[in-house]
């Protein structure tokens, strides 16, 4: 934006992300003036509806001479309550959208007694129509990621799984609550220099060659599963490697994802995940996550007191609705879809 003003100047330069309207200040970011938050939602309520420039063609340079004529724009109630006060003169933009909706737009602005918007300056703004859209794009794809990865935290810290993201470096650019527990309560994993290390130096090597090889194979890179031995009795630390696909070339290195599972790590409900994934009611998700621990019907019959023929009445309406047929399978299924392992 301070590039762009000291190309034009003088002017002032606005982009934004979302329209102002009454009661909403919208999203911009001003260079060459200051406006405060009560400033931006002052406009909104009173002017913005008012604004020639309001709804534009999508991906089209507009000036307000190209709009009114500025003898009839002195006469608007846009010019004598807004512009006029601040001395606005002249404003030109475009709009860019996304699927029909807003996405981001600019405006430049200059005061009166400033040279008209020359042609050559004109033919400039033009030139960011298409970088706007390449920005727009961007945007709505990190927004999707943002998203997608704030559902997946969620999810898997519900399911007590720790989540590790590295680098093309291997270093942790991001782990969960849940692998920053494991992390600290078990001291066969440890970090070092934002690097994970194992204890056992035959299980580090393994990890190592691992994570090395899911970074240098140009095939289709398998996930693959470390059993990380502890010095207690307890059981096993499990880490599941996988080596995340590029997204829409926004990224030029392939990052890995460590899934960090804890067999005694299972202090949350899953009930209401495993009903969500399978459409399957209370009971029938009770069950299945009861045999993927390890239970039986017998066992389950017991723990919940409903009788054996009504275990076996959940278990196949559960085979239908997950969409197998024994009981080994259905296991199965639901652990990898719901584990990602």
């Amino acid at each position: 934006m301070k590039a762009l003003r000291e190309q034009l100047s003088p002017c002032m330069v606005v982009i934004g992300l979302d329209l102002p309207q009454p009661g909403d200040a919208g999203i911009s970011f001003i260079e060459g003036g200051e406006f405060s938050p009560e400033d931006k939602l002052g406009f909104a309520n009173k002017h913005a509806s008012l604004d020639p420039l309001l709804g534009l063609p999508e991906g089209t340079l507009v000036s307000l001479d190209d709009v009114i004529p500025r003898e009839k724009l002195i006469e608007t109630d846009f010019y004598q309550t807004f512009m006029k006060p601040l001395r606005h003169s002249q404003i030109m933009g475009f709009d860019v959208h996304r699927k029909g909706k807003m996405a981001l737009y600019l405006r430049i602005i200059r005061h009166e007694g400033e040279p008209d918007f020359s042609i050559e300056e004109r033919a400039t703004v033009e030139l960011l129509i298409p970088l706007f859209h390449e920005l727009a794009h961007w945007m709505e794809h990190n927004q999707r990621h943002t998203r997608e990865h704030s559902l997946y935290e969620q999810a898997f810290s519900t399911l007590a799984v720790g989540t590790v993201i590295l680098d093309d470096e291997l270093k942790i650019v991001f782990a969960n609550q849940v692998a920053d527990q494991l992390l600290e309560d078990n001291k066969d994993i440890t970090v070092h220099s934002s690097k994970l290390r194992l204890a056992r130096q035959h299980e580090n090597q393994n990890l190592q060659k691992v994570l090395q090889s899911l970074l240098t194979d140009d095939g289709h890179a398998v996930p693959q599963v470390i059993p990380v031995q502890r010095a207690s009795e307890s059981s096993p630390l499990f880490i599941t490697a996988h080596r995340l696909s590029l997204q829409d070339q926004l990224e030029s290195k392939h990052h890995i994802a460590l899934y960090m599972t804890d067999p005694e790590l299972r202090q949350i409900d899953q009930t209401q995940l495993v009903m969500q994934a399978f459409s399957l009611t209370k009971q029938e998700a009770r069950l299945v996550i009861a045999l993927a621990n390890g239970g039986t019907l017998e066992d389950f019959s017991l723990e919940t007191g409903v009788s054996k023929n009504t275990a076996r009445s959940h278990l196949y309406s559960s085979f239908r609705k997950v969409g197998v047929t024994q009981q080994s399978a259905l296991v199965s299924h639901v652990i990898r879809a719901i584990y990602g392992l």
